[in-house]
Order: C-alpha cells, then structure tokens, then sequence
C-alpha cells in the first residue's frame, strides 16, 4: 500500500493533481475491499470506510464522498444530483500563498488538493497498521493488485512489475 500512497505524493509532487486525486478517491475502494469478508468494494462499504476513518477532517462525509467520486471518476464532473453540494472544488496546492480548504460559500465546497489527498493517506495507513494482521485482510492482500520489484515468478522475473 506503501507504494500507492508514494505514487499519490509524487503525483503531489510533480504537479499531476489530477492523477493524485484520481488514485486518491480510489483509497476507500480499495481499503474496503481488502477488509471485506468477499474481497469485494461496494458503495455503501465505500462510505462505511470513509466515515470510519475520515470522520471529522473534511466536511465530507462517506456519502459526499462517494458521489464525489462516482461523479468525477465515471462523468468527468465534480456535480452529482445526490451531494449535499451543489459541486466541489479543489484548489491546487500552489495556486495560493495560504490555504483555503473546507469552505462552503453558497453550497459549493472548496477544498484543498493537497491537504484532502495527505489526510487520506494518512487515514489508510493508520487503518492499515491496525488491519494488517487480520486473516481477512491478508487473505485479500494477496490478490490485491501491487509492484512486484523482482518480478512475478513464473511468468516475468528480474524487472519490475504490477499485477
């Protein structure tokens, strides 16, 4: 997971904020599934996931969240019919010298690129550290999709790659 959460910051980084967000709304999927008793994301684990590790550092919640991300992700928009907002804005890191982050001025939600992305991160690698024993997890884990360094015996070996 290490590996996902550098890619986020080195995205951060480099100035690829779209990609950074991309991945990032995609880390209550992933983090919900591994510790799913199927293996499998859905939208209301989706939710559960982010208001279980989120709660209380955005003002959004899993649902908002979700939406967010069914919306942007699927659509290409920052607008669903179903969000307590009327869209959401994230602001890139550099634009300004200080921080405009978690405002609603006339029920559009601002947020900071950077900061959403980090809390993120750190939210999954806290639950992380907690989960990383369970035998549901490490069942799903070993399916999950990540960098082999060494390759993938048999099928590649000596280079890098995901599977």
């Amino acid at each position: 997971m290490e590996d996902m959460f550098n890619g986020i910051r080195k995205g951060l980084d480099a100035g690829v904020y779209q990609l950074a967000l991309n991945m990032t709304l995609c880390i209550p999927d992933i983090c919900a599934a591994l510790e799913s008793q199927d293996g499998k994301a859905s939208g209301a684990k989706y939710q559960a996931w982010f208001d279980g590790n989120m709660a209380g550092k955005t003002k959004l919640s899993g649902s908002d969240c979700y939406y967010f991300r069914c919306a942007f992700l699927h659509q290409g928009t920052t607008e669903h019919e179903k969000s307590r907002f009327k869209k959401i804005l994230f602001i890139e890191p550099t634009a300004m010298s200080g921080v405009f982050h978690n405002n609603v001025i006339d029920g559009v939600l601002n947020i900071d690129l950077r900061i959403f992305c980090d809390l993120m991160i750190t939210s999954a690698s806290s639950w992380y550290s907690n989960i990383k024993d369970d035998p549901t997890f490490k069942i799903n884990y070993e399916k999950s999709f990540r960098r082999y360094p060494e390759g993938l015996a048999p099928y590649i070996v000596g280079i890098p790659v995901y599977a």
